[in-house]
């Protein structure tokens, strides 16, 4: 099913569009009180070495600012420990799924060199994380780009501490809800449709094609009301708790999944409905 190999794309990625319609991804955050500028970037999260590009406009805005923020920092070694203690498998997972449906999975699994027992080990938010880099068939694996992590390496980014959004648990456990066995049926019945997806995508993100990325997703996308208020509503009002005193305090250069600067509810607006001038940067 296209829809749910998009949603799950949506979610993954992370990639979308704003309701502002502007083709960027990078937004300046001024005003309401803030006495120097933070920004707002949507990220792709990752992508192959010969597609990533880190533009000059990400790393001047690093530079002016005293901070940065992710949802994660993958280079924080507590961090990472609490990934990996929180990746085992979801108890009773496959408990009512026909066995037709199961025995699929199976074969998708086992012929991308996957055991079919890895949910016995790690949930499926793991899983998922895995088929999904392996969509992006890098020429060679080792060379595929984390957009966070090269974020952190810029000269402007040396030396700056760096804040998390949410914890490692929270990621996970909000990963494996996402994806019931039904889900991952359909995910993995589908899954070499993703390939041809993943790689149009990651083309137009880094050509700010924002509009044809939205095109693309999320006008075919299946959200339902109560996955999107799970996965992007209630995530962003949460850190719009948080994020004015972040900039109260220190400029701070956000650097998030691009789906979460979405439409109404997104952190776009929701900054916005606070009072702040957000101006694209272009």
């Amino acid at each position: 099913m296209k829809k749910l190999i998009l949603t799950a794309m949506a979610f993954m990625l992370t990639i979308a569009l704003f309701a502002q319609n502007k083709e960027t991804f990078l937004w300046k955050v001024s005003g309401n009180g803030l006495t120097k500028d933070s920004y707002v970037l949507g990220t792709i999260h990752m992508a192959c070495g010969p597609d990533f590009k880190m533009e000059d406009k990400i790393k001047e805005a690093v530079k002016t600012t005293d901070r940065i923020a992710l949802e994660l920092n993958a280079s924080n070694p507590e961090t990472v420990k609490s990934l990996q203690a929180h990746i085992g498998p979801v108890p009773g997972f496959f408990d009512g799924l026909a066995s037709e449906k199961k025995q699929l999975i199976d074969s998708v699994l086992t012929a991308k060199n996957l055991s079919p027992a890895i949910l016995d080990q790690v949930g499926p938010a793991v899983l998922v994380s895995i088929l999904s880099m392996q969509a992006f068939e890098c020429q060679d694996p080792k060379d595929m780009k984390s957009m966070e992590l090269e974020l952190l390496k810029l000269e402007g980014a040396a030396g700056k501490p760096v804040d998390e959004l949410e914890t490692a648990e929270f990621q996970i456990n909000l990963m494996n809800e996402f994806f019931k066995a039904e889900d991952l049926y359909t995910y993995l019945r589908d899954l070499d449709k993703m390939k041809a997806t993943t790689k149009d995508l990651v083309s137009k993100y880094f050509n700010n094609k924002v509009s044809e990325v939205e095109e693309l997703l999320f006008k075919t996308s299946s959200f339902s009301p109560e996955k999107e208020e799970m996965m992007l509503t209630k995530r962003n009002q949460e850190w719009l708790t948080k994020m004015p005193e972040m900039m109260k305090a220190n400029p701070t250069f956000f650097a998030v999944g691009a789906g979460h600067l979405l439409g109404k509810n997104g952190v776009i607006q929701l900054l916005k409905d606070k009072g702040y001038k957000v101006t694209p940067v272009l």
